[in-house]
C-alpha cells in the first residue's frame, strides 16, 4: 500500500514539474507521462559471477541481466586484463584490473556493476631426470620449462653444467644439479634438483655408436648413386603408349570422369568445410622466452625469435604474424627471424592468426611483445669472461681472520684464452682488507668487506660489456657480543609455528604418513615463560654454531640448530630465506621425524611457545633455529610448585634456577639473550636479575592465537612483529578472487636445508 502511495506521489510530481513545458494536449501529456515513470521505476537486474585467470589465459565472465538487456564490458587496466565485447577476460600480466559491465535496455534504468579481477602468474614445472655418467663423458640434460633456465652443480669437481645443461664429468662421485627456471610475465619461477653419479668408467663406448652412424651413412651413399640408373627409366616415358589406351575408342568412359570432377559438390558440402573446424588449433596462451642474451642482435645478424605458446592442436610460427615496429632498425619475416639494420631498440611483436578458442573472433587473437637491442661489433675480442666469487657456504670460508691471506675463490668460465690476469679486482676498504692481482686477499682489521672483479676487457664483440661480481667477507674472529646484537626473532614466524603444530596435533588426517599413528590431544596454550625458555635456547644454539660452544646433550644428530635439552624441540640450519607465515609453515617438520612427532603430542603437556631466533650478516651467514618449548604447567603454577617443593624439600630453587636447568644455557648467556630480546619472566625479584636486567623494561604485547588463549610475549624493537594491511573497497564494488591461494609446501617452499 506504501509503495502505491509512493508511485502516486511520484507521478504527481512528474505532471507537476513537466506542465509548464509539454504542449496542452492532453491526450498527448497523458501517456507520454505514464511512460516515463513506468521507466524510472523499472530497473534491470544484473548479477556476475566469474572463474579464476591465469596470465596468458582466457575466461567468460558469467554476467545474467534482465531478459533483453544489452550488456557491454570494459576494462580499467588492458595491461592487467583485457575483455572484448562478449565478455571474454584475458589474462595479460599479474595484478589487478576492474571489469566494468553496463546493462541497457529501452524504458529501463541503465545498470553499471563492477568487479575486481585478479590475474596470477601461471606455475610452470620442469622435466629432467637423474643422470649416470662416466668420467670424461659430456651429455646435455634435455630439462625443459616455459621459461629460460639456469643450471648450478653442487660439487663441480665431479660434474660441471654450463649455461645450456651440457653436463661434464670430471671424476667418480655424486653431485645435485639444481635447475632454476625463472619467472615471466606468464608463468612463476620453478626449481628441481636431480642426481648426477658418475662412474669410474671411461666414457670411450659412446663414442664408437656414433662413428657407426657416420660409416652407414656413406655406405648408403652409393645406394642412392645408383638412381641415375633408374633415370634410364625414360623406359617408363614410353608410358605415352599407354595413352594409346585412347584406342578403347570408350574414351567416353573417361568423359564420363568428368562426374567425379563433380567432387567440387562435396566442397558444396557444408559438412566438409566443417570438417577443418576440429583441426583448427587455437593459442591460448604465448610469451617471449626471456633467457640471458637472446635480446641483444648485431647488425646484419640474424636470429630466430623466442616466441614460445601453448595451443589446443599443432600449432606452427606459420600461424603467427610477426611485426616490427622499426624496420628501420630490425626486420622479421613470416618465421619470425629477425635481422639486425642499424644500432637501437626495437620491439617485435607477435599475433596469433586464431583466437583462443572456437567461440572467439578476430578480436581475441592473443598478442606478445618483445624488446631487442640491435648492437654494432666494433671490437674482435677471442675471449669471453664470466666471473663468479663464489665462496664457500661454510661459515669459516666467509670469515678472513686480521693477518690471513685466503684466495677469494673466484671462477671463471671462458670461451677462448681467458685467465685471472684478465680480471681487475678492488676492496671496498683496503683498511679492513685487501687484495691483490690473483684475488688473493688479505686482513687487516675487523669489520666487513666487499671484494668486486670485473672484466679488464668487453665479456661480448661489441667492445662495451663489462661483467662484474662481488662478495662480502667478515674480517677477523667472530664475538659474543657481535653475535648476540644481530640475533632477532621472527614474531610472526614463532606465532604461525605455534598455530601449526596445534593443527597437526588435534588432526592426524594433516600429519605425513610417518606420524599419523601418534594420537590427537589437545592444542597447547601458549605461555610467555615458554617462549621465553624457547628464545634463549633458540639464541644459545646460533652461538654455539658461529662460535663453538655446545655441550652434551645440546647439539642434535639431526641438525646444527636443533636442541634436545630435555623440554626443548627444535629444527633449523642456513638456508632459511623465508620469513612469516611462510617460514612459521616449516613448523610442520616437526611430525617428519617420529622423536619429534612423539615429543609433540605428549598428552601431559598441555602449555608450550615456538621461538624463530634468526641471525644474518652482510658476509652470507643465515642461520634459524626455531625451537619449542613445552611444560605441563603454565607460568604462575610452575612457580607455585617450586615454592611448595621448596618447603617440602628445604631446597631453595627457583622459576630461573629451574629454566637454567632445563634449557642447558649457561646463566650468563641466559639472562644477556634475556635481555636482548626484552624477556624478564621469572625475574621479578632484584636478586634473580643478572646482567642488569632492571635497566630494559619490556614493553608486554597481547597476541591472541587460533586456539582462543592468549598470552603477554614480552618482546624488544628487535623482535619481528606481524604486519596488518587492510584492503579498501569502492561502493557498488564487488570483489571476486579469480585465482585461490597456492598451496605451499612447508618444507620446500621455504628453502629449508638441512644438515
Amino acid at each position: 500500500m506504501k509503495n502505491n502511495k509512493l508511485k502516486a506521489l511520484a507521478v504527481a510530481m512528474v505532471l507537476t514539474m513537466s506542465s509548464g513545458m509539454i504542449p496542452t494536449t492532453a491526450g498527448i501529456e497523458v501517456p507520454a507521462l505514464t511512460t516515463t515513470v513506468e521507466a524510472a521505476a523499472k530497473k534491470i537486474t544484473l548479477k556476475a559471477s566469474n572463474k579464476k585467470v591465469y596470465a596468458g589465459k582466457a575466461v567468460k565472465i558469467n554476467a545474467k541481466a534482465t531478459k533483453g538487456a544489452k550488456l557491454s564490458y570494459k576494462t580499467s587496466n588492458k595491461k592487467i586484463a583485457t575483455v572484448n565485447s562478449k565478455g571474454v577476460i584475458t589474462g595479460k600480466n599479474a595484478g589487478t584490473a576492474k571489469i566494468t559491465i553496463t546493462a541497457k535496455k529501452s524504458k529501463y534504468k541503465t545498470v553499471k556493476k563492477n568487479i575486481t579481477v585478479k590475474v596470477v602468474k601461471q606455475n610452470q614445472k620442469i622435466t629432467a631426470s637423474s643422470q649416470t655418467l662416466a668420467v670424461g663423458q659430456r651429455k646435455n640434460l634435455g630439462a625443459k620449462a616455459k621459461t629460460g633456465m639456469i643450471y648450478k652443480s653442487s660439487n663441480p669437481k665431479v660434474v660441471t653444467v654450463d649455461k645450456k645443461g651440457n653436463l661434464r664429468a670430471l671424476k667418480a662421485g655424486t653431485a645435485k644439479i639444481t635447475i632454476s627456471a625463472k619467472a615471466s610475465g606468464i608463468y612463476n619461477k620453478a626449481s628441481k634438483t636431480i642426481a648426477v653419479t658418475v662412474s669410474k668408467a671411461v666414457a670411450s663406448k659412446p663414442i664408437t655408436p656414433t662413428r657407426k652412424p657416420e660409416a652407414s651413412k656413406p655406405t648408403t651413399t652409393p645406394v642412392p648413386t645408383k638412381v641415375p640408373e633408374p633415370t634410364k627409366a625414360p623406359e617408363p616415358t614410353k608410358a605415352p603408349e599407354p595413352t594409346k589406351a585412347p584406342d578403347p575408342t570408350e574414351t567416353p568412359k573417361p568423359t564420363e570422369t568428368p562426374e567425379p570432377t563433380a567432387t567440387p559438390e562435396p566442397t558444396k558440402i557444408p559438412n566438409s568445410t566443417e570438417v577443418p573446424q576440429p583441426e583448427i588449433s587455437y593459442v591460448t596462451s604465448m610469451y617471449f622466452e626471456e633467457t640471458a642474451k637472446t635480446n641483444v642482435i648485431y647488425v646484419g645478424e640474424s636470429k630466430k625469435s623466442t616466441l614460445k605458446w601453448e595451443a589446443t592442436g599443432n600449432t606452427t610460427l606459420k600461424d603467427f604474424v610477426f611485426t616490427s615496429s622499426n624496420p628501420a632498425v630490425a626486420t622479421v619475416d613470416e618465421n619470425g627471424t629477425i635481422t639486425g639494420v642499424s644500432a637501437g631498440d626495437v620491439r617485435i611483436t607477435a599475433t596469433s592468426k586464431t583466437p583462443f578458442s572456437a567461440a572467439g573472433t578476430k578480436d581475441d587473437c592473443l598478442t606478445a611483445t618483445y624488446k631487442y637491442h640491435i648492437k654494432v661489433r666494433t671490437t674482435e675480442i677471442d675471449s669471453m669472461y664470466y666471473p663468479s666469487i663464489t665462496g664457500n657456504d661454510a661459515i669459516t670460508q666467509k670469515n678472513i681472520g686480521i693477518g690471513e691471506t685466503k684466495d677469494c675463490t673466484l671462477k671463471i668460465e671462458t670461451m677462448g684464452s681467458g685467465s685471472i690476469s684478465d680480471i681487475a679486482f678492488t676492496s671496498s676498504d683496503p683498511s679492513i682488507a685487501t687484495v691483490d692481482e690473483n684475488g688473493k686477499v688479505t686482513g687487516k682489521k675487523a669489520g666487513y668487506v666487499t671484494i668486486t672483479a670485473k672484466t679488464k676487457l668487453p665479456s661480448e664483440m661489441d667492445g662495451q660489456t663489462i661483467l662484474t661480481d662481488s662478495t662480502t667477507y667478515h674480517v677477523g674472529d667472530y664475538t659474543y657480543e657481535e653475535i648476540l646484537s644481530g640475533l632477532t626473532i621472527d614474531n610472526t614466524a614463532s606465532k604461525t609455528a605455534f598455530n601449526v603444530l596445534n593443527e597437526l596435533r588435534q588432526d592426524k588426517s594433516k600429519r605425513p604418513a610417518i606420524s599419523q599413528d601418534f594420537p590427537e590431544v589437545a592444542a597447547r596454550t601458549w605461555d610467555g615463560s615458554a617462549f621465553q625458555n624457547a628464545a634463549a635456547r633458540g639464541g644459545r644454539n646460533i652461538i654455539c654454531e658461529i662460535l663453538g660452544g655446545w655441550t652434551n646433550e645440546e647439539k642434535s644428530t639431526v641438525n646444527p640448530l636443533a636442541s634436545h635439552g630435555y623440554s626443548q624441540n627444535g629444527y633449523g640450519g642456513s638456508g632459511w630465506e623465508a620469513t612469516g607465515e611462510e617460514l612459521g609453515n616449516a613448523a610442520t617438520e616437526f611430525f617428519y621425524d617420529r622423536p619429534h612427532a612423539q615429543n609433540q603430542t605428549r598428552s601431559d603437556e598441555v602449555y608450550g611457545a615456538v621461538a624463530v631466533v634468526q641471525y644474518k650478516n652482510a658476509a652470507g651467514i643465515n642461520l634459524t633455529s626455531m625451537i619449542v618449548d613445552m611444560n605441563s604447567y603454565p607460568y604462575e603454577q610452575q612457580k607455585v610448585n617450586i615454592a611448595n617443593s621448596n618447603k617440602q624439600n628445604s631446597t631453595t630453587e627457583t622459576w630461573i634456577s629451574n629454566s637454567l636447568k632445563m634449557t642447558i644455557v649457561p646463566s650468563n648467556q641466559y639472562y644477556d639473550i634475556c635481555k636482548h630480546f626484552g624477556l624478564s619472566y621469572g625475574m621479578e625479584n632484584t636478586t634473580d636479575v643478572q646482567a642488569d636486567m632492571s635497566a630494559s623494561e619490556p614493553v608486554a604485547i597481547e597476541d591472541t592465537f587460533t586456539d582462543g588463549s592468549t598470552g603477554a610475549v614480552n618482546i624488544t624493537d628487535s623482535v619481528e612483529t606481524a604486519e596488518t594491511g587492510q584492503q579498501e573497497e569502492t561502493e557498488e564494488t564487488e570483489e571476486f578472487e579469480l585465482s585461490p591461494e597456492e598451496e605451499t609446501n612447508a618444507v620446500s617452499d621455504v628453502g629449508v636445508i638441512f644438515e
